[in-house]
């Protein structure tokens, strides 16, 4: 009797075995012979319930195969089957290289194309926020399916194909490296935008020099100056005529403190370019910094970089007068020179006939800056009061800086109703 039982349970245990080769053939037969995907979607997903078919060759090609065809359903398309079978055929190529290696490998860059396509849609979506997480891990799967067999599983191919993958692969690692770069993930972008950058397939061109500039940026970021001032210079030597570029170099040697080499190069780059308006306000910004340092006794020099710096903000507002950024620092360049005349005014507490003049040429002084300020802060706060409800956060500021300068130079001038219409701008600001 113990006998009979365990027979029974052999043959009972067998039949789930034969049940999934079953359905592996059924789902064979639909997809080659019948091209009925809905049913061979379903046999295949009977035959891959099974254990044992999680690492069966020709289970993995099918559902591979099936799910790639999938994408031809439309009720199908929606939910991307193409990944799940990519999945499997990663799988399989990674157990068994060798497995109908011709048919497999037509359907896995097949994949690699899905996932390439919908990446570069993720991409492109500006109205997701996490789009750029969203693509790069599509893109991985891109990478992935190259790199099989240690990137050599394609090496067979003839050249003409295998320059259509390496085009593909190397807008996949351009693309991933600016989804590194837009997600703030710089020590991982790094490495990708400097292979994007040397690669002819997608090397900076003189309409898009984005690469350089995000490089130099990551750089910059995490804190490799060397690294950040090399590729500077390389991308100035290739495309020396480029805006963002020479903007890139200038703001590198304003934010490391090399104040003296800057104001050479912007000198330079000011005498080829006379009516670029941002290069003489960079001019006279390097010099109004040369003239005020943050620490330590102001240069000996002062009045002449000062003069220097007068002379740029004036030729800034000459190119471009209705830039309100230019007429508010160069108002406010006056003003706080006034301003430091003011501190001395204050300073003099004696009574004697000789510090009544020195006070009263200095007041001259004073007054005549603040009249020298007076139109450059106007113009600038009648720009940002007219866009008022659209302001950025920078033109905010300016726009609260204005009205702060007018109400003391108003003050100081006894116009105190042009003072109360003011406050009321500043209190609404508030």
């Amino acid at each position: 009797m113990k006998k009979i039982i365990l027979i029974i349970t052999a043959i009972g245990l067998s039949i789930p075995g034969f049940s999934q080769e079953k359905y592996l053939t059924a789902a064979r037969t639909a997809l080659t012979k019948s091209n009925d995907l809905d049913e061979a979607k379903e046999d295949i997903d009977k035959a891959m319930a099974s254990p044992g078919m999680q690492e069966n060759p020709k289970a993995l090609l099918t559902k591979g195969e099936i799910y790639i065809g999938l994408m031809g359903v439309e009720k199908y398309k929606p939910s991307h089957p193409y990944r799940e079978g990519a999945q499997a055929l990663i799988k399989l190529a990674e157990l068994k290289p060798d497995y109908e290696k011709d048919e497999t490998d037509i359907v896995l860059l097949t994949s690699a194309g899905l996932y390439y396509n919908d990446a570069i849609t993720a991409y492109s979506n500006k109205g997701d926020t996490g789009r750029y997480a969203v693509s790069a891990d599509l893109f991985k799967n891109v990478l992935r399916i190259r790199d099989l067999n240690g990137g050599k599983r394609y090496d067979r191919f003839p050249a003409m194909a295998m320059q259509r993958i390496d085009t593909v692969v190397a807008k996949t690692k351009m693309y991933l490296a600016l989804c590194n770069y837009f997600t703030g993930k710089y020590a991982d972008a790094v490495p990708l935008l400097v292979a994007a950058k040397d690669n002819p397939i997608t090397k900076p061109t003189t309409n898009a020099t984005y690469l350089y500039e995000n490089l130099i940026d990551a750089y910059e970021k995490l804190k490799e100056s060397d690294k950040e001032l090399a590729t500077i210079q390389e991308a100035r030597a290739a495309f020396p005529d480029n805006t963002g570029l020479r903007n890139d170099e200038l703001n590198y040697y304003m934010v490391t403190g090399k104040q003296d080499e800057l104001v050479k190069k912007l000198e330079v780059e000011a005498a080829k370019d006379p009516t670029n308006a941002e290069m003489q306000f960079n001019i006279a910004i390097v010099y109004t910094g040369l003239a005020n340092p943050k620490t330590g006794k102001k240069p000996d020099n002062r009045a002449e970089l000062i003069a220097k710096a007068e002379d740029a903000f004036l030729k800034s507002v000459k190119i471009a007068p209705e830039n309100p950024d230019y007429n508010y620092n160069l108002g406010g360049f006056y003003n706080n020179q006034a301003k430091e005349i003011n501190d001395q005014m204050n300073a003099i507490t004696g009574t004697s006939a000789a510090e009544q003049k020195k006070y009263d040429d200095l007041k001259v002084k004073r007054d005549a800056l603040f009249e020298k300020a007076l139109p450059y802060i106007e113009k600038a706060y009648n720009a940002y009061d007219a866009k008022a409800g659209s302001l950025k956060p920078a033109e905010k500021s300016a726009y609260s800086g204005s009205i702060q300068v007018l109400m003391q130079i108003y003050s100081i001038q006894s116009k105190m109703d042009k003072v109360d219409v003011l406050k009321k701008k500043i209190n609404a600001i508030k």
